[in-house]
């Protein structure tokens, strides 16, 4: 009897080698999503490695492997080893030709790209467009840590029409392109995104997606031919009709999509997303100038009250100086009334004693003449 093999959460649990950091629904929609690989002898890209972990526990998982290449920009992995020949690592910025090409020169194509890099949405979807076309079909193209699109630090928001999940939301329409009803590429969908994010899609490439299937915090994009990713025609079974016998004579028809061109939500220049980022510009543009023209006024304020300020002080010094003098006017005034009152006092004084003495030398003449009329 074939013995079983290993689950990934039995060989992640297991692994005593390099960190490896996988949050855990991860592990349970790998082993899904990668058992059909794993008796083959896939090409499997990471961007993203660290502690270059996950590369050894991916060795482990397809035995078959045939080469497992790791990309990180950071300068530190230049220090990771590994006895397995299958692994290689390229220390560069994935997002560049040069670590595109180093890339390629380790291996010519993938069958699985795992990107589980810087989560910013400038470089998930610069790594999308960079490396899905270099995916094998069958193959599937998985965008890690997706939560992080959420995020203002990294370039995302619930409603940002830039995030790498907006981006992956979008994707999703040009798997339905022959239904749009409007004469419009694939590319001209994303043209928004390869503006905002200096990037260049591939026509032929994006027809290749046959599925997009989102988890949380993950996106999973399968590549097939072009060809199997079209409706196909209508396969009708049975012979007996009650209800609708049309359907009958609709066998191996294709679909025939109406023209949308009347249809403003089809034919609209800009999508909602493009819409709401040039208006949310303008919003942010009206702030900005609001703010400006704030500060402005705000600093002619400061300035006239600190002029202000000046003012009541030197009008406090000068106030503060008409007391002292009041002060000293009251004082010498003061000094004035006392000096007066007594010049008074000593003048009536002078007059009391003047007037006694004049009184004493009248009643004593009196008193002579009287004696002297009597003799």
């Amino acid at each position: 009897m074939k013995a079983k093999k290993p689950s990934l959460r039995d060989l992640f649990a297991a692994h005593s080698g390099k960190v490896s950091d996988k949050w855990d629904i991860y592990i349970s929609e790998y082993d899904r999503l990668f058992q059909p690989y794993r008796d083959n002898p896939v090409r499997l890209l990471e961007i993203g490695i660290q502690n270059g972990g996950s590369l050894e526990v991916w060795s482990k998982y397809f035995a078959k492997a045939k080469r497992i290449i790791g990309s990180d920009i950071d300068p530190a992995c230049e220090q990771l080893t590994f006895d397995d020949p299958r692994i290689a690592v390229v220390v560069a910025d994935a997002n560049t030709d040069d670590a595109e090409q180093r890339v390629l020169a380790a291996s010519n194509g993938f069958d699985l790209i795992i990107d589980d890099g810087s989560h910013q949405s400038s470089d998930i979807v610069q790594s999308f467009a960079r490396y899905f076309k270099h995916l094998a079909y069958e193959g599937l193209y998985i965008a890690e840590d997706l939560h992080c699109s959420y995020w203002q630090d990294f370039e995302g928001g619930l409603y940002h029409p830039y995030s790498s999940i907006a981006f992956f939301k979008r994707l999703a329409d040009t798997i339905n392109r022959e239904h749009w009803g409007v004469a419009k590429t694939r590319i001209e969908l994303l043209v928004d995104f390869e503006t905002e994010y200096q990037s260049k899609f591939d026509e032929n490439a994006l027809a290749q997606i046959h599925s997009i299937e989102f988890i949380n915090s993950m996106c999973v994009v399968k590549k097939k031919r072009a060809l199997s990713n079209e409706l196909g025609t209508r396969n009708i079974s049975g012979a007996v009709a009650v209800v609708d016998s049309n359907p009958v004579g609709l066998s191996g028809s294709s679909n025939s999509s109406p023209s949308q061109m009347q249809n403003p939500w089809s034919i609209a220049p800009d999508s909602i997303q493009e819409s709401y980022a040039e208006k949310n510009k303008n919003v942010v543009s009206s702030k900005d100038n609001y703010f400006e023209k704030y500060y402005a006024t705000q600093e002619r304020l400061n300035a006239y009250l600190e002029k202000q300020i000046e003012r009541e002080r030197e009008f406090a010094v000068q106030v503060n100086q008409l007391l002292q003098a009041n002060q000293l006017l009251n004082s010498q005034q003061t000094d004035l009334f006392d000096a007066n009152q007594k010049a008074l006092i000593d003048l009536l004084e002078k007059t009391h004693s003047n007037l006694e003495t004049s009184f004493q030398i009248s009643t004593k003449s009196e008193k002579n003449q009287t004696l002297k009329a009597k003799n």
